[in-house]
């Protein structure tokens, strides 16, 4: 990118080009996408969407998931392309034990019965046409007899619907409905306008809106997604985000005194085109929600003023559950009623500014943009973060962002005797964190104090000035944590100390029954640790760890790089080698997956060095990186699409 990154008067024909040339991609694109895969399939394992009414919740029985309709269903598909006719087909069946009382279902076309339907005990496919007529859009209606079942279940439940598919009949390539096609080419416009108004060469500009463009169209085109269905408009969170990139680069600039640097603005757009991507299939129709709604009902409770509740264990013990995301979330609830999208936004815009920071930490400790862009990028890419929020395990997400602002925080920040209001803010900010999340306690926690060892260990006066700021921080932090929250839980603790005591009295009589192999815990660990950041960073990170050796790893980021490793190893090797029954194991490897999500940002950034290296090598090692790098970001993609799969 060029030095400059405003856009003179001058220039504003070239700008309209681009930005016509961007809108164009984005509906190219789109349409093109479309064409390849224009029906959809609804399987009934998640959430209908707007445009499907009439559906009670859907259930599962074994491998297979339904749900029953209620009296009517309405399917509104709005701009579907007519020029050309369509089938839907209902894979359905009537549900009823006595077999007189089955019903008949009736479907409707934009209001005009196309035919009426008897329904047995076994399933059936029912074809639905949507012949061809002049216009766009169509309304789908199922209509039948309801039954009560009894036994406490007051619903009035119609047919029992195992699928529901509609494609375009042979022979005709649909357009994809208009609203998407526009939603397509104003995102794509937006995120073309951030990179001119940064000053990107043709080229740079070229290839960063052919690549929102392309992959906006995978969940565009997925399922409703082309209907309108989406928890937000599309295009205005496109907008949005490509205006709060460009006001982030304008507010680094004030604060720089001069224009970013090239390798700040690519990781400011990379950054926010990753945030978008990530949106998209989190608000998609598909999503499935998983825990979402459960941690919208603890926001609802704090904004109700309900602070203090606990969650329990399949043993029995209860542990406090943190609220720092809800309370952090509660000032943006009065911009929507929609707590489940709100809590997605959140923990992934933390998420992005992680990047954003992490960005920062290298540069200024380094004086190396390109590996700290580069770390910066590969952080959007962490398959073990996709599974976090996919599962919406949103307080662990969130308190792991809070924990590398920590981190960063400590390390950036002077320490020294005399600067008080650095120190007052990291207690604050580590007071925070240990608030979000009970594992970031522990691990965010451990992570300080091995690095106030390691800044003692080191043995340098001005290390060690610091090291004791850093661990009155910490303790201070720990003890307004406990006071705040913690602490009113006593009747929780009391009840699991009670819990844990009766079987620790017969574990000492007894040995344990089906006790794991030291060689399963190893072979389990690792397996999990290289899932956690994907094989290719973990082969990025074998040269990369020897760049950081050579580097020189004493100075604070390097003694913070080293805390977080330390971290890892004791924590992952206490699992190992400890005695674990069969029946808990499951519970040791979700904490070996909590202890990954909290250190890995060292692999990471051993992962960028390894990269850099590799590329500034030349030859056979440049081409070896950037295949494993592609391989990074293909395993991301396919994390990313497992979201709405």
């Amino acid at each position: 990118m060029a030095g400059r990154s405003s856009v003179s008067l001058r220039q504003w024909p070239r700008v309209t080009l681009g930005l016509v040339l961007a809108a164009l991609a984005g509906a190219t694109a789109l349409v093109a996408a479309y064409a390849a895969h224009p029906g959809f399939t609804l399987e009934m394992d998640r959430p209908m969407p707007g445009v499907l009414t009439g559906f009670y919740e859907g259930e599962r029985a074994g491998q297979d998931t339904f749900a029953w309709t209620r009296r009517q269903v309405t399917m509104r598909l709005p701009d579907l392309d007519r020029r050309g006719g369509w089938t839907c087909t209902v894979r359905l069946r009537g549900g009823r034990a006595a077999t007189d009382m089955l019903p008949e279902v009736t479907f409707a076309v934009d209001g005009i019965v196309t035919g009426r339907y008897g329904t047995g005990n076994d399933f059936a496919d029912i074809r639905v046409p949507l012949s061809q007529r002049r216009g766009a859009g169509a309304i789908i209606t199922l209509t039948t007899d309801t039954f009560v079942p009894g036994g406490g279940d007051r619903r009035e439940l119609g047919v029992y619907v195992d699928r529901w598919a509609c494609a375009p009949d042979a022979g005709f390539t649909p357009m994809p409905p208009r609203p998407a096609i526009e939603a397509a080419a104003i995102a794509s416009a937006a995120f073309g306008g951030l990179l001119m108004l940064m000053g990107a060469p043709a080229m740079l500009m070229a290839a960063g809106v052919i690549a929102v463009a392309g992959l906006q169209t995978l969940p565009l085109v997925r399922d409703f997604g082309p209907f309108s269905a989406f928890a937000l408009p599309v295009d205005w969170l496109a907008i949005g985000l490509a205006l709060t990139a460009w006001a982030t680069l304008l507010l680094s600039r004030l604060r720089l005194g001069r224009a970013v640097s090239v390798a700040g603005r690519v990781v400011v757009f990379v950054t926010f085109a990753a945030l978008y991507l990530k949106l998209l299939a989190l608000l998609h129709p598909s999503k499935l929600v998983i825990d979402a709604v459960f941690h919208a009902h603890r926001l609802e409770w704090v904004l109700q003023g309900r602070y203090l509740f606990t969650q329990t264990m399949p043993s029995g013990v209860e542990f406090p559950y943190a609220i720092g995301l809800y309370v952090f979330t509660a000032p943006w609830t009065v911009f929507t009623s929609d707590f489940v999208s709100l809590l997605r936004i959140v923990i992934t815009a933390a998420e992005a500014a992680g990047g954003l920071l992490l960005y920062r930490l290298i540069a200024r400790s380094w004086d190396d943009r390109v590996v700290a862009a580069t770390a910066a990028s590969l952080y959007a890419v962490v398959p073990r973060t996709f599974e976090i929020v996919g599962n919406a395990n949103m307080t662990n997400a969130f308190g792991q962002s809070v924990a590398l602002a920590a981190l960063a925080a400590a390390t950036l920040w002077p320490l020294s005797k005399g600067h008080w209001r650095q120190w007052t803010g990291l207690t604050l900010l580590i007071a925070f964190g240990l608030l979000c999340h009970i594992s970031t306690f522990t691990l965010l926690g451990a992570i300080l104090g091995t690095l106030v060892l390691l800044y003692w260990w080191e043995g340098r006066p001005s290390l060690r000035r610091e090291a004791v700021m850093m661990a009155t921080a910490l303790v201070a932090a720990a003890a307004l944590a406990i006071v705040v929250y913690y602490g009113h839980f006593g009747d929780a603790y009391r009840s699991a100390a009670r819990l844990r005591g009766a079987p620790a009295a017969a574990a000492s009589a007894s040995p344990l029954q089906t006790p794991v192999s030291v060689g399963t815990s190893v072979y389990d660990a690792a397996r999990f640790s290289v899932m956690a950041v994907g094989w290719p960073m973990v082969v990025l990170a074998v040269p990369g760890l020897f760049m950081w050796i050579r580097r020189g790893w004493q100075d604070r980021f390097g003694l913070a790089l080293a805390a977080l490793a330390i971290t890892f190893v004791v924590f992952t090797a206490s699992v190992v080698v400890a005695p674990v029954d069969r029946a808990f194991y499951r519970y040791a490897l979700e904490f070996i997956s909590r202890v990954t999500l909290a250190t890995y940002p060292v692999m990471v950034i051993w992962a960028a060095l390894g990269a850099v290296w590799a590329w500034r090598a030349g030859g056979l090692a440049r081409v070896t990186g950037v295949v494993l790098v592609a391989a990074a970001l293909a395993a991301a993609g396919d994390a990313w699409l497992g979201w709405i799969r």
